[in-house]
């Protein structure tokens, strides 16, 4: 497991836009498939139940490769100086050379789309350029003077299949409680959209697997202990034949998905 120790430095600015708020199968996003063809999706093998962290379990999990320049945060000295809005695409896409219906320039509209989308009753959510920036964001719910700790999966090998039987090696607790999520999101540097629902309690696992192929990979587990409020056609309960609030719905993360927690005193 890479853990990496948060920055300490007092004052740091999250990065927001006027209104907070990669479309991915994690629960928690707006955009989280629902659809049947969304079980179709190699990369939505990651869901599991804690019941299913045994010892010697062997389950398909999908950890795609990406480059390492994608998800290490770049020095806020750097990321500050971009503007960072909607309204700064036609002086984005310049910036980056990006021309206005390319695939790149796709992402970062749905990007900062995303970013600038208002939270729902209850959620704090919000988008990190730099390790600073997502320091300050998780003390707004961690504790504003707690330490924090940035736990993320080991990265997988470029040759590494995307989808895989892995077998459990072991497993430990990390965390119950307050755990914000963050997940990397298409954009020219790295970007990380980070969300976190008031009163609900979550927990997070170190799972050690083997690949079919030999790799070894420390995974992040986190669990949301509370569904009753997901909607029913969300693909997690589609692939692990639970309804919501009837089991918590646990995902691996993959390298460019993170997650922070305080440290304790």
């Amino acid at each position: 497991m890479q853990l990496a120790p948060g920055v300490v430095t007092n004052g740091v600015d999250v990065l927001r836009l006027p209104s907070m708020g990669h479309s991915s199968s994690h629960i928690g996003h707006s955009s989280s498939p629902s659809s049947a063809d969304a079980i179709k999706d190699p990369t939505a093998k990651v869901f599991a139940l804690i019941k299913d962290l045994v010892i010697g379990n062997r389950m398909a999990v999908s950890f795609p490769y990406k480059e390492p320049s994608s998800v290490n945060f770049y020095p806020k000295e750097i990321t500050e100086g971009i503007p960072f809005s909607s309204e700064a695409v036609p002086e984005l896409l310049q910036y980056f050379s990006f021309a206005p219906d390319s695939k790149q320039a796709l992402g970062m509209r749905q990007t900062l789309a995303l970013c600038e989308k208002e939270p729902k009753e209850g959620e704090i959510r919000g988008c990190v350029t730099s390790e600073e920036s997502l320091v300050h964001f998780a003390r707004r719910i961690l504790g504003r003077d707690v330490r924090v700790e940035i736990l993320r999966s080991s990265l997988v090998s470029k040759t590494t299949p995307i989808v895989q039987n892995y077998t459990i090696l072991g497993f430990k607790e990390i965390a119950t409680g307050n755990i914000v999520p963050c997940h990397n999101q298409p954009y020219p540097y790295p970007v990380y959209h980070c969300h976190y629902q008031l009163g609900i309690d979550n927990k997070v696992f170190e799972v050690l697997l083997r690949g079919d192929n030999g790799e070894m990979v420390n995974s992040v587990f986190f669990c949301h202990m509370d569904t009753s409020k997901l909607t029913d056609d969300h693909v997690a309960f589609r692939l692990l034949g639970v309804k919501p609030g009837e089991s918590e719905v646990c995902h691996f993360f993959t390298a460019y998905d993170l997650a922070t927690v305080p440290i304790p005193k």
